[in-house]
Order: structure tokens, then sequence, then C-alpha cells
């Protein structure tokens, strides 16, 4: 379950930096659109950015889809462990002797007494 935690927090690591790349291509082309320093604009250098920025939206999309089943196993997980850790309890709950909790209950009762 650490290892899941450990591969659930790179991927999520991962996803944040090619987020923040992918903001910063859009952010470029934005500047270079609308641009006022009269340049022309390159069409083809353009469209190669728009095409790249998409693929990268493409692959941010799938590692997002990623962390979202990695989130999935670990929930299950988490919940897997926490039945098997109730049944535990349930079973040395059973378990424990009957005779000292009686006994405290008539040592409380002869105390309420007095």
């Amino acid at each position: 379950m650490e290892q899941a935690v450990e591969d659930l927090e790179n991927k999520m690591k991962e996803t944040d930096e090619k987020m923040g790349s992918l903001a910063l291509q859009v952010g470029n082309i934005e500047s270079e659109i609308f641009s006022e320093s009269g340049e022309e604009i390159e069409v083809n250098n353009l469209l190669r950015s728009v095409s790249e920025v998409k693929s990268n939206y493409q692959n941010l999309r799938k590692d997002l889809l990623e962390v979202q089943d990695l989130q999935r196993q670990l929930s299950t997980s988490l919940h897997v462990q926490l039945k098997l850790m109730q049944t535990k309890f349930n079973m040395l709950k059973e378990k424990l002797p009957e005779a000292p909790q009686s006994k405290n209950r008539r040592r409380h009762h002869s105390d309420e007494e007095k």
C-alpha cells in the first residue's frame, strides 16, 4: 500500500509539472497572437505550436485518468484494509474473557451501594 501511495504522489507531481508546462505553452501562443510589436505571425510556427499544445493536452488527459485510476485503487485498498481491521477487532473482542468484565461490574455495583 505504501508503494501505491508513492506511485500516486509521483504521478500527481508529474501531471502537475506537465500542466504547468502546458499553461506556459498556451501563454506563449497567446502572447505571439496578440503581440503588438508589429511582427508578422508565422502561421506555420503557430500551427506547429498549437499542434504541440494539443498533443501535450491529450497526454495530460491520459495522465489525469491514470491519477484517477491510482486514486480508486488506493481507495479500494484502504477500504479492504479497514474491513480486515474491523474483522480482526471483532475476533479479538470475542476472545476477551467475560470474567474480568463481570468482576468489574460487581465491584462497581458494590461501590455504589456503599
